[in-house]
């Protein structure tokens, strides 16, 4: 299992986030979710799959990006306990 940053910008006027953050969260179990427009979920997906699960969710102008993640490649500032420790656990220390 790796893990994948997915972070999205959806530009309709009016756009409701709800179907793509569904989407993620039925597909993705082991998930993180500390920033808005952000999750880091835990696959065996790679990210054009994850990219290509997500696309249905998404209009024509919505801007996506989804990046593999390699252990210990992390900083944060700000962040709660709560979500640095998932990082810890789940990408590396």
């Amino acid at each position: 299992m790796k893990t994948v940053l997915i972070a999205y910008d959806l530009h309709k006027l009016g756009q409701r986030y709800e179907k793509l953050r569904t989407l993620i969260h039925n597909s993705f179990p082991i998930r993180w979710y500390c920033l808005e427009s952000t999750f880091i979920v835990v696959t065996d997906m790679t990210p054009a799959q994850v990219r290509d699960l997500c696309s249905p969710a998404l209009d024509s102008n919505d801007e996506l990006l989804v990046v593999g993640l390699q252990p210990s490649a992390w900083a944060t500032r700000g962040m709660a306990d709560n979500c640095n420790s998932w990082l810890r656990e789940n990408v590396g220390p």
